[in-house]
């Protein structure tokens, strides 16, 4: 039975982290004392939306994955689209484009093209039925910016601007902080050498961060380029209609 429509790139495989971000007012200090407080900080922030673009490139293939999500107390929506892949004797392999919110106590997943049954474009399932470690809740939040402002907060990275607006540095790949936070975006693989840079806006919240690395043999690498924005904007999200989803509790005693 399929439970999880949102996977990662690749390997379909995604790691979660926590339901929804704590509530917290605007941050003031226009500067952070250290990559670890800013990712901290923006960790804290009561909404934000977050895009992530990936482009890992194995055997020369490039492989592209380019997510958006909305955050708010009780709500993730995410959308994820899978590019094309071109291999080498000019074979095509389709992309997709899959859609998930969390809306209080219910998970929507849409159906994957071609599998909507009349008006029936999604399944629902209770967020209570499922447990924190299960795929479809691991690839929703897999897909928020929480995974890589752990990366952030293990990061051995310093200030290269005066103002504090800009850090780079480097990162263990091997910290299981980091091994946990970046598995959503890895696709099974092992990417050493991991250096980021990471751009702060005036109130001390991350804006913008880029990480690349390679793997032990040198012949795949992967780029992640991230932007985070609109916090403490108000997310409205509206769930599927009545007459458009089925409870996935229903179909599975219909199977």
């Amino acid at each position: 039975m399929r439970q999880a429509a949102l996977v990662a790139p690749v390997a379909m495989l995604l790691v979660g982290v926590s339901v929804a971000f704590a509530a917290s007012g605007n941050a003031t200090s226009p500067r952070a004392k250290s990559l670890a407080a800013a990712a901290s900080r923006t960790a804290h922030v009561s909404t934000q939306r977050y895009a992530v673009d990936l482009k890992i490139v194995k055997d020369g293939l490039p492989h592209y994955l380019h997510a958006q999500s909305e955050v708010a107390p009780g709500t993730i929506l995410v959308n994820l689209q899978l590019g094309d892949v071109t291999l080498a004797d000019g074979t095509v392999i389709p992309g997709s484009d899959t859609t998930g919110l969390i809306d209080g106590p219910f998970l929507y997943e849409r159906m994957p093209d071609g599998l909507a049954m009349g008006s029936i474009e999604w399944l629902r399932v209770r967020v209570a039925s499922l447990g924190p470690s299960h795929p479809a809740l691991r690839g929703m939040h897999g897909m928020t910016a929480m995974p890589l402002l752990h990366v952030l907060g293990e990061a051995s990275a310093h200030a290269v601007t005066r103002d504090a607006s800009l850090f780079r540095g480097t990162v263990a790949y091997d910290d299981p902080i980091v091994v946990a936070a970046l598995k959503p975006l890895m696709a099974g693989l092992q990417f050493r050498d991991l250096r980021v840079s990471a751009w702060i806006g005036p109130h001390g919240l991350v804006r913008h961060v880029r990480l690349t690395g390679r793997t032990p043999d040198g012949k795949t690498t992967m780029l992640v380029d991230a932007r985070l924005f609109a916090f403490d904007h108000p997310v409205h999200v509206s769930p599927p209609a009545e007459g458009t989803f089925m409870d996935q509790a229903l179909q599975q005693l219909r199977d």
